[in-house]
C-alpha cells in the first residue's frame, strides 16, 4: 500500500502538466488563428484597394488623349484607350488578349517595338521618347515616340506595362519642310542678283549680307557683320541712314528709287533701296534689297539726250514735210481737176451696164433718170412687174451725190403689215409682244443715202401716214418711243400698181401719192421693146452658159421670132426665167426653148387686176398640188422660189385661204 501512493501522485502531476500544456497550445493556436484572420482581412483590403486603384487607373487611361496600351508582363494586351483604337484604326476584339506584336494582323510586329519591350524595358523602370518609323497598312506611314513604364506590385514584381504613343509625323514633316525652306531661302539669298542685307530691327546691327552685295560694294562679309547701317562707309549721310532706320521701325517699310552710295574704293553709284520688317521666330528683322541702277541711270540720261536731239530733228523735218505736203496737196487738187472729165466719161460709160437695150422707150427712161439723179427729188418709178424698175432706181442712186453710200431697199410686198412699220422706222425693246431687242429702222440706216421703197402700192394705210410725215418733215419716231429722229433720206419708190386707181378705191392716200409723184418715170413693158429682146436673150444665154459650165453659142431664127412675138406679161423677168430653164435643158451649142409659147391662149395685156388674178390662180394651183403645205423642201414657197413669210403675205393680200377654215394660212 505504501508503494502505490507516489505513483498516483505522479500521474496527477503529469496530467496537470499535460493539461497546462494543452491550455497553452490552445491559447497559442487561438492567437495564431486571430493573427491569420487579421492577415487575411488585411490582404482582402489590400486587394480591394488595388482593384479600385486599378479601376481608377483604367478610367484615367481612357481619358488620356494620347494612344495608350496596358500590357501584361507577358506582353499581352490587357486594355487600350479609345484614342488608340481611333488613331490606329483597330478594334478591341482584335487587340485585347493578344500579344502586342499580333495586333492588326501582325502589323504591330515592329522590330523597334520588340527591342523596346523585350530588351530595354525589362532593364529599366521606364523609358521615354523611343522613336519608331513604321508604315501601317490602315493609316499609312507614321513616326511616333514610344514611352514605356513598368508598374510593380509589392511581392509580385511587374504587374503592368504602360505603353504610350506620341504621333510626331506632322511635326517631323514640318521640321523637314522648314529645313528645305531654309535651304531654299539660303540658296536664293546667296545666288540673288540683288544685294541683300539682314538687320536686327531692335539694335540696327547687320546680321548677314549676301555674296552679291559683298562683290558689289567691295567690302568683306566680316566688314558688315555686327555693324550698324550708318557705321559702314557705304552710306555717307549718317543722319539720313538713321532716319531711314527709324522709318523702318515705325512703318515697317521704306523705299528709295535713287539712293546715292559709295563703294569701298570710292566709286559713286546709285541704287534702288527697298526694305521690309518681318518676324523670324518672334524676332523682328529687316531685309534690305539693294539694286545697282547706275548703268540704267546712265542709259536713261543718254536716251534723254538722244530723245531731245531726235525731237529737234523731227521738228526740222516737220517743217520740211509741211512744205512738201502743201506742194503735194496743190498737185493733188490739180490732178483731181484734170481727172473730173475722165471720171465723168467713165461713169457715163458704165452706169447703165446692168440695163440692156437700145429701144427708144428705154433710152427715154435712162434720159429721165439722168435728169433727176443730181437733184434730191423724190422719184416714182412705174411699170409692170419684171420690167426692171429696181435697176432704174439703182442707176438714179449711182448718178446722185449720195453714191458714196449704198442704196437701201425695202420690199413693201414681202413683209406682213404688222412688221413693215418696225422695218421702216425701227422699234424700242418691248414696243410690242416679241420685240425682245431694240431695232434700228431702214430710215435711220439710210440717213445720208437713198431708200428705195419697192412695190410701195402694197404699203398698209396706217404706215402710209407715217411715211408721208417723213417725206414732208424728214422726221419720225420709233415704235414704242416718243423721241423724234431727224433724217436726210432721198425716196425712190417703185410700183406695178395704178396708184391713181388705188387712190380712187381708198387703198392709197391721195396726199402721199402727190408727194411721191413729183418726178414719175414709167418703164415700158418688154412687148414695147421688141428690138431689145435679142440683146437680152444674148446676155442671158452668156450668163447662164457660164454659170452652168455649158457652151451655148447660138439660137435659131424661128425661136428668136417666137420670143419677139410673145407679149411677155412677166416682162424681162419672165424672159430670163425661160432662157434659164432652156439653158439647163440644152445639150448642144444651139438653144431650144424648153416650153412651147402658147400664143393662141394669151390674153391681151391685162390690167392690174388681171395680173393679181393670174398671181392668185398660180398660187392656188401650187398650194393645191402641195396640199396647202407652205414650208419645207417640197412646199409651195420652195416651188415658187419665195420665202414662206413672203408667200403668206401675198396670200393674205390676195385673199387666199384654206377651204376648210376659210382663214388665211
Amino acid at each position: 500500500m505504501k508503494r502505490k501512493a507516489p505513483a498516483k501522485h505522479q500521474c496527477l502531476t503529469k496530467v496537470e502538466e499535460l493539461q497546462a500544456r494543452l491550455y497553452d497550445t490552445e491559447r497559442r493556436l487561438q492567437e495564431a488563428g486571430e493573427k491569420l484572420q487579421a492577415e487575411i482581412a488585411e490582404r482582402k483590403r489590400a486587394d480591394e484597394t488595388f482593384k479600385k486603384a486599378q479601376e481608377y487607373t483604367e478610367s484615367i487611361v481612357e481619358t488620356i488623349r494620347e494612344p495608350l496600351v496596358v500590357l501584361a508582363p507577358n506582353l499581352k494586351v490587357i486594355s487600350a484607350n479609345r484614342s488608340f483604337y481611333e488613331t490606329f484604326r483597330v478594334a478591341p476584339e482584335e487587340t485585347v488578349g493578344r500579344f502586342i506584336f499580333d495586333v492588326g494582323h501582325h502589323e504591330w510586329d515592329i522590330p523597334a517595338l520588340r527591342e523596346l519591350l523585350e530588351e530595354i524595358v525589362p532593364r529599366n523602370t521606364y523609358f521615354n521618347d523611343f522613336e519608331v518609323d513604321h508604315p501601317f497598312q490602315r493609316i499609312g506611314r507614321k513616326r511616333v515616340l514610344l514611352n514605356a513604364r513598368r508598374i510593380y506590385r509589392e511581392g509580385k514584381g511587374t504587374e503592368r506595362i504602360l505603353l504610350a504613343f506620341e504621333d510626331i509625323t506632322d511635326q517631323k514633316q514640318m521640321e523637314e519642310a522648314l529645313i528645305i525652306s531654309e535651304m531654299r531661302y539660303r540658296r536664293l539669298f546667296e545666288t540673288a542678283q540683288d544685294g541683300i542685307l539682314i538687320i536686327d530691327a531692335e539694335t540696327g546691327q547687320i546680321s548677314d549680307a549676301n555674296p552679291f552685295l559683298v562683290e558689289m560694294l567691295g567690302y568683306s562679309h566680316e566688314d558688315f557683320l555686327g555693324k550698324k547701317l550708318w557705321e559702314i562707309g557705304v552710306f555717307k549721310d549718317i543722319e539720313a541712314s538713321k532716319a531711314t532706320f527709324l522709318e523702318l521701325q515705325d512703318k515697317g517699310y521704306a523705299r528709295y528709287n535713287d539712293l546715292p552710295l559709295e563703294t569701298r574704293d570710292g566709286r559713286p553709284m546709285a541704287v534702288e533701296f527697298v526694305s521690309n520688317v518681318y518676324l523670324v521666330n518672334h524676332h523682328r528683322v529687316i531685309q534690305c534689297n539693294i539694286r545697282d541702277i547706275t548703268e540704267r541711270k546712265h542709259i536713261a540720261e543718254v536716251l534723254r539726250r538722244t530723245n531731245d536731239e531726235l525731237e529737234r530733228r523731227v521738228e526740222e523735218r516737220t517743217v520740211e514735210l509741211k512744205t512738201a505736203l502743201s506742194e503735194i496737196k496743190a498737185m493733188k487738187d490739180q490732178l483731181e481737176i484734170e481727172n473730173i472729165y475722165f471720171r465723168r466719161e467713165n461713169k457715163m460709160k458704165h452706169r447703165f451696164d446692168n440695163i440692156i437695150g437700145q429701144s427708144d422707150g428705154l433710152k427715154y427712161v435712162l434720159y429721165r433718170a439722168e435728169q433727176v439723179a443730181p437733184a434730191n427729188t423724190t422719184v416714182l418709178i412705174l411699170g409692170e412687174t419684171g420690167t426692171g424698175k429696181e435697176l432704174i432706181a439703182a442707176a438714179i442712186h449711182d448718178m446722185s451725190p449720195r453714191k458714196e453710200r449704198p442704196l437701201f431697199t425695202v420690199n413693201c410686198a414681202a413683209l406682213p403689215g404688222n412688221l413693215i412699220e418696225s422695218e421702216l422706222f425701227g422699234r424700242e425693246k418691248g414696243a410690242f409682244t416679241g420685240a425682245d431687242t431694240r431695232q434700228i429702222g431702214r430710215f435711220e440706216v439710210a440717213n445720208g443715202s437713198t431708200l428705195c421703197l419697192d412695190e410701195i402700192g402694197e404699203l398698209p394705210l396706217e404706215v402710209q401716214a407715217k411715211l408721208l410725215r417723213v417725206i414732208q418733215h424728214n422726221e419720225f419716231e420709233r415704235l414704242g418711243s416718243s423721241h423724234t429722229i431727224k433724217v436726210d433720206v432721198r425716196i425712190v419708190a417703185t410700183t406695178n400698181r395704178n396708184l391713181e386707181e388705188e387712190v380712187r378705191k381708198g387703198r392709197f392716200r391721195q396726199d402721199l401719192y402727190y408727194r411721191l409723184n413729183v418726178f414719175p418715170i414709167t418703164v415700158p413693158p418688154l412687148r414695147q421693146r421688141r428690138e431689145d429682146i435679142p440683146l437680152l436673150v444674148e446676155a442671158f444665154i452668156e450668163s447662164y452658159s457660164r454659170k452652168l459650165g455649158k457652151r451655148i453659142t447660138s439660137i435659131q431664127k424661128e425661136t428668136m421670132t417666137a420670143l419677139q412675138d410673145y407679149p411677155w406679161p412677166g416682162n424681162v423677168r419672165e424672159l430670163e426665167s425661160i432662157i434659164e430653164r432652156s439653158a439647163i435643158l440644152c445639150h448642144g451649142p444651139i438653144l431650144h426653148l424648153a416650153d412651147k409659147l402658147e400664143l393662141s391662149t394669151l390674153q391681151p395685156f391685162p390690167a392690174v387686176q388681171t395680173l393679181e388674178e393670174t398671181e392668185r390662180n398660180q398660187i392656188l394651183k401650187i398650194l393645191s398640188e402641195t396640199r396647202w403645205r407652205i414650208e419645207g423642201k417640197d412646199g409651195a414657197a420652195a416651188i415658187l422660189s419665195l420665202h414662206p413669210s413672203t408667200l403668206r403675205a401675198r396670200m393674205h393680200k390676195l385673199g387666199i385661204a384654206r377651204p376648210e377654215t376659210n382663214e388665211p394660212d
